[in-house]
């Protein structure tokens, strides 16, 4: 499986590295009270989100410089072109209540175990490889991202059945895997296993197009982890 980004509300617009990461780390910070805001000094009061940070993911090919530029893009509020025309779009049909041109685009991290939804803080790119053109065909990548909060979160820990979404059908498109669609549907990619159980899928990242998959309600889900 390849390091890849991809865009959770286009899932059309991503980015994967042919080589994966030399280095990935992540760093949580704990913010502490202090005993004037009532609590007991030293406790521990939240967490921050996390924070992840690559070094030398590996780009390679012809299309280098398009995959580099969308990266940079996703460091830019609307995320692009591809992502401000479709923000606007929406914008527009929603006079104005959905403005996803205001904000950067939330991304879907996914490399083996690691799965987080999040937004581009940096990225460089530093390319090291042209052809006769000058067009660079190889480029290291190194990108920190942020964790964006799951929707899934906000629910309560315990929900009652009454009045919560049943089962529903998903046919799965070109390009869509389990943590995709389960981002998708849930808000975080890391719940793909209770798609996975529900439909009997060992390999999450090889979901044939045009199948039909079951997708468990919120509260079976929440169930599940309780």
């Amino acid at each position: 499986m390849k390091a890849q980004l991809v865009n959770k509300m286009i899932p059309a617009e991503s980015v994967a590295f042919d080589f994966n990461p030399e280095g990935l780390t992540v760093k949580r910070t704990a913010d502490m009270t202090n005993g004037a805001t009532g609590g007991t000094k030293g406790s521990t009061k939240k967490a921050s989100p996390a924070q992840l940070t690559v070094t030398k993911a590996y780009l390679e090919g012809k299309d280098v410089k398009d995959r580099a530029e969308q990266l940079l893009a996703w460091c830019e509020p609307g995320g692009g072109m591809l992502g401000k025309a479709i923000g606007a779009a929406l914008g527009a049909l929603s006079d104005g209540r959905m403005n996803l041109t205001s904000k950067q685009p939330t991304l879907i991290f996914m490399w083996g175990p690691f799965l987080m939804e999040c937004v581009l803080k940096s990225a460089t790119i530093n390319f090291e490889r042209f052809d006769r053109t000058g067009e660079p065909t190889r480029g290291a990548v190194d990108f920190q991202l942020s964790e964006e909060p799951s929707l899934l979160g906000l629910l309560p820990t315990n929900p009652t059945s009454g009045g919560l979404p049943g089962r529903k059908r998903h046919i799965v498109s070109h390009g869509e895997s389990l943590p995709l669609i389960a981002a998708q549907n849930y808000g975080h990619p890391g719940l793909w296993r209770a798609i996975a159980d529900a439909n009997g899928i060992d390999d999450p990242f090889r979901t044939a197009p045009g199948s039909v998959l079951f997708l468990p309600s919120v509260s079976e889900i929440s169930a599940a982890r309780n």
